[in-house]
């Protein structure tokens, strides 16, 4: 099957970063070059925040990029999308998440802040595989995440998406009881780790919001776009893409709805979907 779509939407991790390995397959990044120089337009859609890109990512030959799920959109260098929290409901949230020992990170525009309890669950990521990475990962980078203790008023102003981390499964679930209705979240049990993450997120604010926003800016036709991911968050974004490609390690949810199943990122699953629809030599 041929394709000539002009935008395509790749996740990062367990799409095109491999936490197995701790890299990013060859093969993914001869493909993606590939793909530009027949003129495709490359687009990062991730549920990380801007300050956790690694350079490597960021050194690739990109037309834009969707941001900690949508909250914030890119073309070329230039934002031109951001939706920030609603400041009470994200004070409120913060304080129950401290009385109540939840580890999070408030993702930020620029910078990324985490709590103590955060660092305390996650530590033994940092040395483990982990598939559900993605919702913790973030947490990780060393030079643009910072203590909790260190946010100003300011900062507080720029956050864009919570990320949860925590051992107790009841505090968590209290937690997403008292979300308001201008905010989503959800969450899950970590299979790695006796951990549970989550995501605390602006209502209707996701990666397919930002695609849209991207074709509505570029003037281009959603049936011109694919998007390529593997987990929950990517569930919106494959059902609003013309064609849609789930990661042979992909949720099963995502792998329900899309129009092609590639093979495991392991096993080169983005090259070989590129290079199935002709998007790559």
């Amino acid at each position: 099957m041929t394709m000539n779509p002009e935008l395509l939407f790749i996740d990062i991790d367990g799409t095109l970063f491999d936490h197995e390995k701790d890299a990013i397959p060859e093969s993914a990044k001869e493909a993606i070059l590939s793909a530009k120089s027949k003129g495709h337009k490359i687009f990062l859609s991730t549920g990380r925040p801007y300050a956790d890109i690694d350079k490597e990512i960021l050194d690739f030959p990109l037309d834009g990029m969707i941001v900690s799920c949508g909250a914030v959109v890119y073309v070329e260098n230039k934002p031109i999308y951001c939706k920030t929290y609603p400041q009470e409901e994200l004070i409120n949230l913060i304080q129950f998440m401290i009385d109540n020992n939840i580890g999070f990170s408030l993702d930020g525009i620029r910078k990324n802040y985490l709590s103590e309890e955060a660092f305390h669950c996650l530590s033994g990521l940092m040395f483990k595989n982990n598939e559900d990475s993605e919702l913790s990962r973030a947490m990780m980078a060393k030079n643009n995440c910072f203590p909790f203790e260190d946010m100003k008023e300011e900062d507080l102003k720029e956050v864009v998406k919570i990320s949860i981390f925590t051992k107790n499964k009841e505090s968590c679930e209290k937690l997403f009881q008292r979300i308001p209705e201008s905010l989503v979240g959800f969450m899950y049990k970590n299979n790695h780790l006796d951990l549970y993450n989550g995501e605390i997120s602006i209502k209707g604010i996701t990666k397919a919001t930002g695609l849209k926003q991207i074709t509505n800016y570029l003037n281009i036709p959603i049936e011109d776009t694919i998007a390529i991911g593997d987990s929950l968050n990517d569930l919106d974004i494959l059902q609003e893409a013309g064609l849609s490609i789930c990661m042979g390690n992909g949720a099963d949810e995502c792998k329900k709805i899309a129009d092609f199943v590639t093979k495991d990122i392991s096993d080169d699953g983005l090259a070989y979907a590129l290079k199935h629809f002709n998007l790559a030599d």
